[in-house]
């Protein structure tokens, strides 16, 4: 998983680029090259200058030491004009950084320096059309998922997820268009559109699916808790009521 340093500074070189290259950027940008499949921290294109630049984003030494794309013949460097490595201020040394790779540092607050240039690749691997491709849909799919994400955020954190009873989800009805949130059982197939005046079933895989978050017994649990407290009503626990029904039983 992402750590929020690796995010932040991504979103850092975003900043840098767009400053830099003034056209096209963005991050996430993935690609092929020579049948090798390779995801760029952040691109930026120069349309004027018909060039590219990609930062491949290093929040510590260890990820920097495990990354073979960085060492190898067809990495960042091969496929764009510059490639730079950025990292937080003092992580690597400028002669442990690959040939051709400029290294970026970044302080506290956020400030960009530049500690060694890059080499110009004159000759890249993949052509430049091919990159203003891959990083035009990499731009439009992170506009996409923001406005999705300002309705759909997850505030959890995915505490919940953990054998989850039940998922929260944002569904497209196909009868009048409107997009609502549902909870749904793990494996539902259809649900009833909450529009009132609409109630058309939905088949839940071709409603365009965005899962929120989910829900389990610990969250019940937590749930049956505050709502006694604030003597609004109990939650059973259904595992505990059926224990409950057999021992009277019993009794």
């Amino acid at each position: 998983m992402e750590s929020n340093t690796h995010q932040h500074l991504k979103h850092q070189a975003l900043l840098w680029l767009k400053a830099k290259m003034t056209d096209l950027c963005a991050t996430e940008v993935k690609f092929v090259v020579q049948r090798r499949k390779r995801t760029a921290d952040a691109v930026g294109i120069n349309m004027k200058r018909k060039e590219a630049r990609i930062v491949e984003v290093k929040a510590s030494r260890s990820d920097f030491l495990r990354d073979e794309v960085l060492q190898g013949e067809l990495g960042y460097d091969a496929v764009a004009a510059y490639a730079y490595i950025l990292t937080p201020a003092g992580l690597l040394k400028k002669e442990e950084v690959p040939e051709r790779y400029g290294l970026l540092e970044i302080d506290e607050y956020d400030n960009i320096k530049v500690i060694k240039r890059p080499v110009k690749n004159k000759k890249p691997k993949l052509k430049l059309e091919t990159l203003i491709k891959r990083t035009g849909r990499a731009a439009t799919n992170a506009f996409l998922f923001q406005q999705e994400s300002k309705l759909s955020r997850d505030k959890t954190n995915g505490a919940f997820e953990k054998k989850a009873l039940a998922h929260l989800v944002r569904i497209t009805c196909a009868q009048c268009k409107k997009r609502n949130s549902y909870v749904i059982a793990p494996d539902a197939e259809e649900i009833t559109c909450a529009v009132k005046t609409c109630g058309h079933k939905i088949e839940v895989h071709k409603g365009r699916p965005f899962h929120v978050t989910s829900y389990n017994e610990d969250f019940l649990k937590q749930l049956s808790q505050v709502a006694e407290q604030k003597n609004i009503y109990v939650v059973e626990d259904p595992v505990s009521k059926e224990k409950n029904v057999s021992d009277q039983r019993t009794s």
